[in-house]
């Protein structure tokens, strides 16, 4: 009987009913255990027969089943995906064909039990599903204990990531005294006694009612205490057979039980009959509720826990098809056997790899590790090489990553394996420069160089050679990244390794552009032809990152439109968020450099609103923001630059460095603080011109002559021809040379110091257009000066707002067609609220897709959830 649910069932009915129009949703369902969660969503069920519902289930195991549910799911959705999961298919194959199938105009429900015990990989799914599923005739429902679900818990950063318009949360609450009332039908108990014991927990209530106690003064306070009475009432057998099974999280295989116990089957159907056990609508032979499996698994004394783990670790283990390792893990750490785990675990640990679930690959690996003194030298290092990788990618870079790679060096060094050795020290180095210990990161990168660089051509060495040319690169040392970019591609041999190549490729096709030579963009297009080929996907999108932050830079805006479009797209495809923001900032440098100050700052701020990106992934638009404010005098600007500039500071990088302190300059002319300006000046002066860009070294040069400190040009280095004419004398054409470029800002700035009216005025016009309000009182205070006519100069009244196109170009009709788009309606559906043709809308919704470069509807919505300054929406 179900009691107290109709609200819950009326959500979930409304739910299903807008997926039918194809606007899926996801719901979340949370309640304590034993509130009753599975008998809603098994109540739902039976009233939609109509409807696909596919079920898949989280288990209690010590790391939980890599893509466990998603298989079940799967299994029962289609042929197509069926085979898949009966292959073991990985992520990269299973998702879009699962994405495919939904995309199906027909009614899917799927249900995720039990999100809280999920691996990573089934967590990428509903991350992956659920940005997708207000265009899909989906509801995926996923249930929890929200009593372990707290703000650390991964799950909540899944949840945290969806837009909340697309979420309905249902919370399930105990029953009320009167639910309670109604359910006793027992002679023996009291109502008021029953919800003082219970709660009102419909699980451990119906547990009680099942065997009535005959004396009050013995009613069980506690679950565990109402299983072991009723455990106490089975047969010796019975009760044996229960207790084994306890050791199983999830369904039970009586297949494998059966050879453990010889009436296992008959065992099993006593068992039902009592109410101990259930088979589940999949025909699964289950316990009636996991709190009821802890509560019998808790009566077993150590060493039978051992020997029952034991048992049935011999039956998993025989035969060579082993489908889940790490079913065979949980049981081999249960009985303590050191040989069975260090064996199954690095199995089980690459298995979930290749599924995507790096932290329970970790998991694995760390459980080895547990047991690692009975470990050969080699495996031992082979273990903490490879805890180190997936603990660094899922985990955290901390002192245990570091020290688990020094492990590995120690012990590699010992069996003399000099390969293993230089391989281990590039990692640490990485490990370094990821944490902020750029010396450090050089020391061990040099390091692995020497002790490799005599040995032969091996993908170690190559690839000890491409980090060392991409620290050169990042470090603005450009010709050195070229000489090791190189050297590392004449290290692979003749070795298949695309990822050596593309990776080679991009230092040295970045170094090549970034030092003025555009030969280098053959050089990244052929890493990102490789990257996209072999599925290298954060190869492909560091190409995207590297020739964006050129085109910006180098004011080649055309392209930069061309390839911050592709890659903003191609990243956003692949769920690279961290990629993706940082591609997003550098459209937001680009708006800045054309003069959109709003736009940019717009675009910031939703980067920045994010708060799972790391330091460098957040730092182009941290930095955006700050020159930003500084030239339209926001009264954040100071705050904005202080911490931006400190945050560079802890790169020791120039690419980060450079572009604020050369901002605290311009602001230390706008500002009349000549003094100020000489800090950063000699801070950057010895060593920027062979550390940066021709653009930003003239930049850094123009600020510096505007302050009043002339710093001498290095013979070797050129300006690019607005700043060359600058130097030369001519202002005005140097202003002129900005302005064909787009860079009406620095025109105007340009035009400050001019002595005719007419280029003030000029000056003037600009800065007032692209609303740059400090520069507008500098032009001003310097046209008075002269004694020119002050209604030329006019200060502004109030806020000025100027006419603004969209950052993307779409017209105003457009936005309002996105937004119909992002809200689920369907071109039909938009044409009637529009009162327009549908071929008209057709039209609209085309350009949107070009503009957005986007392919379908998915593209589109996962666009607009990115980046929601797109429809001029924060993130939520």
């Amino acid at each position: 009987m179900l009691l107290e649910r109709d609200n819950e069932l009326t959500t979930l009915n409304h739910c299903l009913d807008q997926a039918k129009t194809g606007r899926g949703s996801v719901v979340l369902v949370s309640g304590e255990a034993g509130v009753g969660k599975t008998s809603l969503l098994r109540a739902f069920a039976d009233q939609h027969s109509e409807a696909k519902i596919c079920w898949g289930m989280c288990d209690a195991l010590y790391t939980p089943q890599t893509l466990g549910p998603i298989y079940d799911i799967s299994i029962a959705l289609c042929e197509k995906t069926r085979a898949l999961a009966e292959n073991g298919a990985n992520s990269t194959a299973l998702f879009p064909a699962l994405l495919s199938e939904l995309s199906e105009p027909v009614p899917r429900v799927l249900v995720i039990e039990d999100i809280h015990w999920a691996d990573f990989a089934t967590l990428d799914f509903v991350k992956y599903i659920a940005r997708r599923i207000p265009v899909l005739n989906t509801v995926l429902i996923a249930s929890f204990r929200d009593d372990e679900v707290d703000h650390t818990h991964p799950v909540q950063a899944v949840f945290g990531d969806l837009q909340s318009r697309q979420i309905t949360r249902i919370k399930i609450s105990p029953l009320s005294r009167s639910a309670v009332e109604t359910l006793n039908t027992s002679a023996v108990y009291d109502t008021n006694h029953l919800m003082k014991v219970t709660g009102g927990n419909p699980f451990f209530l119906s547990e009680l009612l099942a065997f009535p106690s005959e004396d009050m003064r013995s009613v069980p306070i506690s679950i565990k205490e109402t299983v072991n009475a009723r455990l106490n009432r089975l047969t010796e057998a019975e009760r044996e057979f229960v207790e084994f099974v306890s050791i199983i999280p999830g369904a039970i295989d009586m297949e494998i039980i059966a050879r453990c116990m010889p009436d296992a089957e008959m065992l099993a159907m006593a068992c039902v009959g009592r109410n101990i056990l259930k088979f589940d609508a999949d025909g699964a032979l289950r316990f009636r509720h996991e709190l009821a499996r802890l509560a019998t698994l808790s009566r077993l004394s150590s060493g039978k826990l051992r020997r029952l783990h034991a048992a049935l670790l011999a039956q998993l283990t025989k035969g060579s098809a082993i489908r889940f390792a790490s079913q065979i893990v949980h049981h081999a750490e249960g009985a303590g056997d050191a040989k069975a785990v260090l064996k199954y675990a690095p199995s089980a640990a690459e298995q979930a790899a290749t599924a995507g679930s790096h932290r329970e690959a970790a998991a694995h690996l760390a459980t080895a590790l547990k047991f690692v003194d009975d470990a050969e030298p080699e495996q031992a290092a082979l273990l903490y090489e490879k805890w180190a990788y997936e603990a660094g990618l899922s985990l955290r870079i901390d002192e245990d990553v570091i020290e688990a790679r020094r492990h590995a060096i120690t012990l590699w060094r010992a069996l003399g394996r000099t390969e293993k050795v230089g391989d281990n020290l590039r990692w640490l180095s990485r490990l370094l420069w990821y944490q902020g210990e750029a010396v450090q990161a050089n020391r061990y990168a040099d390091e692995a160089v020497r002790i490799l660089e005599n040995e032969s051509p091996s993908r170690e060495k190559a690839l000890a050679f491409s980090l060392r040319s991409q620290i050169h690169m990042l470090n603005g040392r450009m010709d050195d990244a070229i000489l090791w970019g190189k050297k590392a591609l004449k290290a692979a041999g003749k070795i298949d390794g695309p990822d050596i190549q593309a990776h080679a490729l991009n230092n040295i096709g970045t170094a090549k552009i970034f030092r003025g030579d555009r030969g280098g963009l053959g050089d990244l297009e052929k890493s990102l032809s490789l990257a996209k080929a072999h599925d290298l996907h954060e190869d492909a999108a560091r190409v995207y990152t590297n020739l964006a932050e050129y085109a910006v830079e180098f004011r080649e805006f055309d392209l930069a439109e061309r390839v911050l479009s592709e890659g903003i797209a191609f990243d956003t495809k692949h769920d690279l968020d961290s990629w993706t923001f940082y591609l997003v900032g550098r459209l937001a440098q680009l708006r800045l450099e054309e003069g959109r100050f709003d736009e940019a700052i717009a675009i910031a701020k939703s980067v920045l609103s994010r708060q799972d990106q790391t330091l460098l992934m957040r730092l182009p638009a941290q930095i955006v923001l700050a020159k930003a404010q500084l030239r339209i005098g926001d009264d954040n600007a100071q705050s904005s630059l202080d911490e931006a500039l400190e945050r560079a500071l802890q790169t020791d990088e120039i690419q980060y460095i450079a572009p604020l302190r050369i901002a605290c300059i311009e602001q230390a002319w706008l500002n009349n603080r000549h003094d100020i300006a000489a800090t950063h000046i000699h801070a950057m002066a010895p060593d920027l011109a062979q550390t940066v860009s021709e653009w930003v070294y003239g930049e850094f040069l123009f600020w510096s002559a505007k302050c009043g400190h002339n710093v001498a040009l290095p013979q070797e280095k050129k300006l690019p021809p607005p700043y060359a004419t600058y130097f030369e004398g001519d202002a005005t054409k140097a202003a002129q040379l900005f302005m064909s470029l787009g860079s009406n800002y620095l025109a105007a700035a340009l035009l400050s110091e001019e002595k005719s009216e007419e280029s003030l005025k000029s000056g003037y016009a600009l800065s007032r257009q692209i609303q740059a309000a400090p520069l507008m009182a500098k032009i001003r205070a310097a046209a008075l000066a002269a004694g020119f006519d002050a209604k030329h100069f006019k200060t502004q009244r109030g806020p000025y707002h100027a006419a603004r196109s969209h950052p993307l170009g779409l017209t105003k009709k457009e936005q309002e067609i996105l937004a119909m788009i992002v809200d689920g309606a369907d071109n039909q559906e938009i044409a009637d609220q529009m009162s327009r043709s549908k071929r008209t809308i057709e039209h609209h919704v085309s350009s949107i897709f070009s503009k957005l470069n986007a392919s379908n509807r998915i593209d589109v919505l996962l666009r607009v959830q990115n980046e929601p300054w797109i429809l001029g929406r924060q993130a939520s």
